[in-house]
Order: C-alpha cells, then structure tokens, then sequence
C-alpha cells in the first residue's frame, strides 16, 4: 500500500497501532490457547487419534506465527527505532499471513464437515459442496500468500494526492467470504440435529444439557465467522486509508484454534458434569471422541406422554430409549 509520509508521521496509529493491537490480541488468544492445550491432554479420554494430530498441528503454528509477530514488532520498532520505513514494511512475515491464517482454519473446518457428514448419515450431498468451499478457500489462501511476495507493498510519497488507489483483490475476498460462508452452513447443521435430538426428549434435564450444546455450538462458530466478516468489510473500505483490515486478519487464525477448544473441552466437561455411574452413550452428536457423552439421571424425573418412556422419530431416525427396570435408580438416556 502507498503511504505519504507526513500522512504516516501525523497518524501513526492508522498504521502502525493495527500491528501493536494485533500483536496484544493474539497474545491474549495464544493464552487461551495454551491453557487450552494442556487441559485437552490432561484428560483421560483425548478422542480419536486424527483429533489429538489437530490439535497438535493447529497449535504448534499457533506458536510459530505468534512468535513470528513478536519478532517482527521487535524488528520495527527497537532494532530500527524510528524507521518509518522499517516501521511500515511488509516483510516475509506479513506476507506469510494469509498461509497461516489457513493452516489453522482449514483443519479445524474439516473436522467439522467431518461431523456434519456423520449427522446426515454420511450423505454425500453434504459432503461435497462443504468440501468444494473448504478447498475454495484453502487454494485462494495460497494464491494470495504467492501473489503477496510478488507485490512491494509500502512505497512512501511526500504529496498525498498522488496516492494510488488499490483495487480490491477478488481471490483475498474469497479466501475470506468462503471461509465465513462454511461457518455458517456448518452451525445451521449442527444447529438443526441438536434441535431435532431435543425435540425427540422429555427431560427437563436432558434438555438443559442439549442446551449447553447448543450454547457452545454458538461460542464456537461466531467469533471466527464474524472476525472473518470484519476482515472482509474492513479491506472493502479502509484497504486506501489505513492499515485496521491486517488487524482481523492477523487474529483470525487463532479464533478457530479456540473454537475447536471450546468444543472439545466443552463437550468434555459437560460429560464429567453429567456422568455418574453407568457407561451409556447420552447422544451421537459428541464432537469426535471415542467415549460418547452420558447423562444419568432418575427415571422418575422423566416426564411421560402416555405413560410411554421411549419415544421415536421416523424423520430423522433419531430414537431415545430410557431404562424403565427402577424408577427410583439412576437410568440412562441414549439418542442414536
């Protein structure tokens, strides 16, 4: 991007405050994200084993590009302090942005289409248009982070008129609009079987838990998707005036780390905050591990419709069966 410089001297933070932000905020999110991390190890049931190569995957480039942007902030402003030039420039580190962005989104997502495909009963048609927009925005997160290191980005002008102006690069809104369209299609999925599986239930119990579910669901997919949105809008407007489009960015890519650990912990605590005795599976919505979540509770709490405790739904072979052998013992629900 072209920069006059009394423009840059007079408005520092237009340029240069985008970078500080961005670095305080992803410092914040790696925090989360490593307390995160050792609290998905430390429990005894981690999932399966592509889910544990994820984990480690996402937050080893986590790391990598937290570290990268502390160094660079280091770079700018103390080994050339007072470089407007240095203070401005995009290096290989900037331009590395897009390729990061997506080697953390891009697993977390397949994962998640992943779930969805084993809730339509591994239907094909969910399948593959998710996965068409996964790889849309994978290849355009490539093309960009290539066409980044072809292109001199800061070029400083004494006279401000004589800015060019920048034109908006369809494959950078690509990248991004597919990424934010995938949340959404993903949460409407996940959001309409766990709406079903409480349809299908008379507990109120039961029902508090589909809506934690539900709830993190929510946690999960907004903030990324919104972030993605933000970056989107922001590079639309203020890609000719300043440098807050690269601070949503740059936070994007940890937002889905953090997704995938609130749903993975989540589920997990929700499952120890429910289990008590007996082993059986509650619901086939968990989120990838090999113990399925249980819920126990007294069968007596169940509320009847005819004095029938099994209830089925033909529309989305969903089926809940209640252990009717003691009223008075703990039972088990379990949705398939």
């Amino acid at each position: 991007m072209p920069l006059s410089l009394p423009d840059l001297q007079e408005h520092p933070a237009y340029y240069i405050g985008p970078n500080v932000v961005g670095i305080m905020i992803q410092a914040l999110e790696m925090g989360f994200i490593l307390n995160q991390f050792f609290t998905f190890w430390s429990r005894s049931d981690r999932g399966y084993t592509v889910i544990r190569c994820i984990v480690i995957f996402v937050t080893l480039v986590a790391i990598l590009q937290t570290s990268l942007a502390f160094y660079n902030l280091w770079r700018a402003h103390v080994i050339h302090f007072g470089d407007w030039v240095a203070a401005t420039s995009f290096i290989w580190i900037d331009k590395l942005s897009p390729i990061m962005t997506v080697s953390m989104a891009a697993p977390v997502q397949a994962f998640l289409i992943w779930r969805c495909w084993t809730l339509t009963r591994k239907s094909w048609i969910t399948l593959v248009p998710l996965s068409m927009i996964l790889l849309a925005s994978a290849i355009s997160s490539i093309i960009v982070t290539v066409e980044t290191f072809e292109v001199n980005f800061v070029a400083l002008v004494e006279d401000i008129d004589k800015l060019p102006k920048i034109k908006p690069d369809v494959t950078f809104i690509l990248a991004l609009t597919s990424s934010a369209v995938l949340d959404v299609i993903v949460t409407s999925i996940l959001l309409i079987y766990l709406s079903r599986a409480k349809a299908n239930v008379y507990s109120s119990r039961f029902r508090r838990v589909m809506r934690k579910l539900v709830i993190m669901v929510w946690e999960a997919a907004v903030p990324p998707c919104v972030c993605a949105i933000l970056a989107v809008v922001t590079y639309l407007t203020l890609v000719n005036k300043n440098y807050w489009d690269l601070m949503f960015q740059a936070i994007l890519g940890k937002l889905y780390v953090i997704s995938l650990f609130v749903t993975l912990n989540g589920r997990a605590a929700l499952a120890m905050e429910n289990a008590d005795t007996t082993p059986q599976p509650l619901t086939s919505l968990g989120w990838g591990f090999s113990r399925p979540l249980t819920l126990n509770m007294p069968t007596r709490d169940l509320e009847s419709r005819g004095g029938n405790y099994t209830g089925h739904s033909s529309a989305d072979n969903t089926s809940v069966v209640i252990d009717q052998e003691n009223k008075d013992k703990p039972g088990s629900l379990q949705v398939s």
